[in-house]
């Protein structure tokens, strides 16, 4: 089964994806490093050259490539939950988590780095609240298990996925 880790930016999906992928010896993907491998440029450069509706293309292309995936952790870029074709890709192609975070830490891990377009410029905690905001509901959306990660340390929120992870398979295999 994959795990699939959503989140807003800076929520630590892809430092949780390494984590998990050490401990539990499977492959961790991270979807903003399979864009920019297509695209054969930094996200900052596909939203300043082609604009962010061609990005979010390419992140709906790569986000349908999940479901080929096979016991593997991925990690999503922060806006891949935009568009209900991916959130529907996403739960089909395995457990989903929501990496919940806090406009302060956004702020704080976000300051002064040019590495996401959509914060260009410093953001005030209040533009950084609403956009986390507007995508709330995508979030529930698109998935399973929901965990607010500025409560536990890397090793609680992996403990708290695997054993969420047997519960959903138990269910799962019911359905079937």
């Amino acid at each position: 089964m994959n795990i699939i880790l959503i989140g807003f930016m800076a929520s630590g999906k892809s430092s949780l994806g390494r984590y998990m992928a050490t401990r539990t010896k499977r492959q961790v993907i991270d979807l903003d490093h399979e864009i920019e491998e297509k695209a054969q440029m930094s996200i900052p450069k596909i939203f300043e050259t082609v604009g962010e509706k061609a990005f979010r293309d390419l992140e709906s292309y790569v986000t349908k490539l999940c479901k080929n995936y096979h016991n593997t952790i991925v990690a999503t870029g922060g806006g891949c939950i935009l568009r209900k074709e991916n959130r529907d890709a996403l739960k089909q192609a395995g457990l989903v988590v929501w990496l919940n975070t806090s406009p302060e830490n956004v702020q704080k891990y976000t300051a002064k780095r040019s590495n996401r377009p959509l914060l260009k410029g410093e953001k005030s905690l209040e533009e950084i609240e609403s956009m986390m905001k507007a995508r709330e509901e995508f979030y529930a959306d698109a998935s399973h298990l929901k965990i607010d990660v500025f409560k536990h340390n890397l090793e609680e929120i992996f403990e708290i996925i695997q054993a969420y992870k047997d519960q959903f398979l138990a269910q799962e295999y019911a359905k079937e």
